[in-house]
């Protein structure tokens, strides 16, 4: 054996081949963090875009329902924060918001102008917001810019006289949202 040079890495060799593995390792955690925020922002912005459209849906229906009833000319006679959903739970049991599965319309100058409206099941179920991992929504309503919230099934207005949910967005509480409030393109979640 003495003829023979055997020769294999010293310590020295394999602690440098060690550190240059964890530098790559380290390099891929930021990447592989900005692809998951990526993920759920995509997911966000579908599920928003889900709600908007169901919203979209009933104001439409609704107001073909008072076109059906009392023809285009007196449809200007309804407010339009009527023709808009109450609640967003609304767009998926429309039936558990109103008597018989029928939503009263009502004309604020003419009161005599009363139609009905039977929506039908816009969502199968309320979309999540991604980063919360529930269904935690900021609701604005047609009768004023005020927001009220959908939390847990219940959609809470500021006070009785705003109904008529026109548009959500995400919930403003970075304790809620885990500190994901703003996106990687800088914009807040809040305002998508």
């Amino acid at each position: 054996m003495a003829g023979k040079n055997y020769r294999g890495f010293s310590l020295f060799e394999m602690l440098i081949v060690i550190a240059m593995i964890g530098v790559l390792a380290m390099a891929t955690v930021p990447v592989a963090e900005l692809v998951f925020i990526k993920a759920k922002e995509g997911e966000l912005e579908q599920n928003l875009a889900q709600i908007r459209l169901a919203i979209s849906l009933w104001k439409r229906d609704c107001r073909n329902a008072v076109v059906k009833q009392h023809g285009y000319d007196n449809l200007f006679y309804f407010p339009d924060s009527q023709l808009h959903p109450r609640s967003l739970k609304d767009l998926v049991f429309p039936k558990l918001g109103a008597t018989n599965g029928e939503f009263t319309i009502t004309s604020s100058s003419t009161p005599t102008l009363i139609a009905t409206f039977s929506p039908k099941a816009y969502l199968q179920s309320i979309p999540i917001d991604p980063f919360v991992g529930d269904a935690v929504w900021s609701v604005y309503y047609a009768s004023g810019t005020y927001l009220g919230t959908y939390t847990a099934g219940i959609t809470a207005a500021p006070d009785a006289a705003h109904v008529g949910i026109f548009d959500v967005s995400c919930n403003a509480s970075a304790t809620l949202r885990r500190g994901f409030v703003q996106a990687i393109d800088g914009t807040n979640y809040t305002d998508w």
